[in-house]
């Protein structure tokens, strides 16, 4: 709900960089009133404000009550001041898309740790494992690296999409990378961090020793990863970045999926 609502007021703020950008997908204003479109924001955020801090009450966890409040401001702030900023906003998105799988973490893994305090056995999927305290720390593992390939992912989908918004961010003064540093830099930094994530990934699957994590890490996440580099690297034309810009989104998507097939690791 938080993350509908950042999008409405985005769409609210947008409306002049979407009419150059992207003239037939307007709807702010259009098919949507502006209020309307403000009172959405307001009764989403509103909503997942209360959903999470209720969580965090009956979890025994207020103090993690800051997460969706800071989430609201922040996209506020993104919407209204940072997104037209060098850097700053595309990092801020990033590190609200990291929060996801670490809210997770921060929530389940302490809860977790009182209940292993000593070694306790198990059945999944029909078979008993011994659970030992020190697992915990291999969740951690998973839960970083998950938000470490979110963070990643997402501002390099953000720069494939300054690189795609050029004309009306120009024309509305935005002091993106891809306006500010050039688009040679913005592909650089794109193609760094895209890289970076193949490269861990490819060998954190060599550690894995189950075949199935081998071929969906090492390939399935990978090859989009590798063909958005490609298709960032050769983009010129606007459909050419947002092009690469939806591989990366398959690529995250792939990845996600990948905890689903976890529990029936060998």
């Amino acid at each position: 709900m938080i993350a509908a609502g950042g999008n409405v007021i985005n769409d609210y703020f947008d409306t002049r960089i979407d009419r150059i950008n992207k003239p037939d997908q307007v709807i702010v204003g259009r098919s949507v009133k502006r209020r309307v479109a403000m009172t959405a924001h307001m009764v989403l955020s509103g909503l997942g404000l209360v959903i999470g801090v209720f969580v965090a009450w009956n979890c025994d966890l207020l103090q993690w009550a800051w997460i969706p409040a800071f989430s609201i401001g922040a996209l506020w702030v993104y919407s209204t001041n940072l997104k037209r900023s060098l850097v700053i906003g595309n990092g801020l998105v990033a590190t609200l898309t990291a929060l996801v799988p670490l809210t997770v973490g921060v929530y389940e893994i302490p809860m977790l740790a009182r209940y292993f305090v000593e070694p306790k056995v198990i059945e999944v999927q029909s078979a008993q494992y011994i659970m030992e305290p020190g697992f915990i720390r291999e969740l951690w593992y998973w839960v970083l690296a998950y938000a470490a390939f979110a963070f990643m992912s997402t501002l390099v989908r953000e720069l494939q999409k300054d690189m795609a918004d050029v004309p009306g961010d120009k024309a509305v003064g935005c002091n993106t990378v891809p306006i500010a540093w050039g688009m040679r830099w913005a592909k650089g930094s794109a193609l760094f961090h895209t890289a970076v994530m193949a490269g861990l990934l490819i060998v954190r699957s060599m550690y894995l020793h189950d075949r199935m994590s081998y071929w969906y890490i090492g390939i399935g996440i990978s090859a989009p990863l590798l063909l958005s580099a490609g298709f960032t690297y050769n983009a010129i034309a606007r459909k050419e970045h947002l092009r690469a810009g939806m591989l990366m989104k398959i690529a995250m998507i792939l990845a996600v999926g990948y905890a689903f097939l976890i529990r029936f690791l060998p």
